[in-house]
């Protein structure tokens, strides 16, 4: 990629882009710096004059910054942020109902926690976990069941 640079005057330097500039190629840059400023999709598509949105897709350069920026002005902007459960110690009791609902919520929180991970042999070794929990879990079940 060749790029020119012309020198305007002593302390100004320009870069020349490229690809010579045109109208076409301005029309590209004023599209995606309005939807940067904060335009919808659909008002863009009216000012533009297009009959269908995925015209309007076509003009647009999505860069990683702007996915960065959108993710974190969505994530700001939620009613209510998701937070994972805790555990209370305090309301655990040492009976067998106590532990199970202890288990039940041990089994919960490793779920939540094993769906922040895309790795699929992490995920595994999650579920593996999992259902040795549940396991005990009927174990526990069947002593309770035995008491009676």
């Amino acid at each position: 990629m060749s790029r020119a640079f012309v020198k305007k005057s002593d302390d100004e330097t320009v870069l020349l882009p490229d690809r010579p500039i045109s109208p076409h190629r301005l029309r590209h840059t004023w599209a995606s710096d309005m939807l940067r400023c904060g335009m919808s999709l659909p008002a863009l598509k009216e000012l533009m004059g297009h009959k269908d949105i995925r015209m309007t897709l076509r003009y647009l350069k999505i860069t990683q910054p702007d996915l960065q920026r959108e993710f974190y002005r969505a994530r700001h902007n939620t009613v209510q942020p998701y937070c994972i459960p805790s555990l209370s110690v305090l309301t655990a009791t040492s009976d067998l109902p106590g532990i199970r609902h202890a288990l039940a919520a041990t089994r919960h929180l490793l779920e939540m926690y094993r769906r922040q991970f895309s790795d699929d042999k992490l995920g595994r070794r999650l579920q593996r976990l999992d259902r040795r929990l549940l396991d005990v879990d009927q174990q526990l079940q069947n002593i309770a069941g035995g008491e009676k």
